[in-house]
This record gives structure tokens, C-alpha cells and sequence, in this order.
């Protein structure tokens, strides 16, 4: 076991700050690989545009997922809640944090996958557990559809002559 050690600083109810030292473990340091990182995120247009462009396509009652291996270890997720679908804020925000928390947990069975989720009208009026069982019921097709082991034929210049 690697014991590594950090130092912080606390400010105490006195205006000196007092230097404290935390040790620890590898163990804890593994715990963080739960979080969901921006390496584990598509943040660019053209990032969203990739998948979009030649992806599968996964749906039920509540969620669309638009699905496109990406040849990484990692899975990426990107969230696109329309304001057309759910009006209000509070509805998208809670829809985001609900899939982002399901990729999260299931990370390990979508490696290799980019996903982009698109809400559907009506979800604010879903419970969160129905919306987190709806998400996970669509990770466990996309597992089971193979779609990183299947190649797709895309015509060439020279197939058209």
C-alpha cells in the first residue's frame, strides 16, 4: 500500500492558518476513478457532430441514446436536453444529473462507446428511480448489441465505378 502525503491548509477560528497533513492510501486514490471526469465527457461540437453523423440509435418511453464506438478505453458522455422538450430548467437539470449518474455507475460496461442522450417530452413528470431503470434497461442493449465488434461496409470511390 502507497501512502502518499498531502498537505492543506485549515483555517481554524483563529486568523492564523495551521498547516495539517492527511495521509493517503492508493485505495482512496482509486475511490476518484468513480467521478465523472471531463475526459469522460464530449464537450465540442465537433465532438457531438462525429457521433451524430454515423451512430446507432437505442430509445424506450423515456430516453434516446445516440451511440457510436469510439476506439478508447473510456466511454464518453454528452447530454443534449433540449429546452423544447423540457421547458424548465429545473426539469432538464434533474433529467442531466439522473443519466450522468447512471453513466457513472455503469461506466464499466460502456467503455468504448460515445454516447449523446436526448430527452423526451414528458420526462419531468417521471420518478427518478422509473428514469434510472428506463436508462439502465437501454445500457444493457447497447451491451448486448455488440456494436463495437460489428463493421459497417461504407462504399469507397472506387466501389461506385
Amino acid at each position: 500500500m502507497v501512502v502518499q502525503k498531502e498537505t492543506t491548509y485549515d483555517e481554524s477560528l483563529s486568523s492564523s492558518k495551521r498547516k495539517v497533513t492527511r495521509r493517503t492510501s492508493q485505495s482512496s486514490r482509486l475511490q476518484t476513478s468513480q467521478h465523472f471526469s471531463k475526459e469522460l465527457r464530449l464537450l465540442k461540437p465537433k465532438e457531438f457532430s462525429h457521433v451524430f453523423a454515423d451512430a446507432e440509435r437505442f430509445a424506450n418511453r423515456n430516453w434516446t441514446l445516440i451511440v457510436r464506438p469510439n476506439q478508447q478505453s473510456i466511454p464518453r458522455l454528452g447530454l443534449a436536453i433540449a429546452k423544447k422538450q423540457l421547458l424548465r430548467a429545473v426539469w432538464r437539470n434533474r433529467v442531466k444529473r439522473i443519466a450522468r449518474e447512471a453513466f457513472r455507475q455503469h461506466k464499466d460496461d460502456l467503455s468504448g462507446y460515445d454516447i449523446v442522450v436526448l430527452g423526451r417530452r414528458g420526462m419531468q413528470d417521471i420518478d427518478n428511480e422509473t428514469l434510472h431503470k428506463s436508462f439502465l434497461h437501454l445500457i444493457r442493449k447497447i451491451r448486448k448489441s455488440q456494436l463495437k465488434n460489428q463493421t459497417r461496409y461504407r462504399p469507397t470511390s472506387s466501389d461506385e465505378k
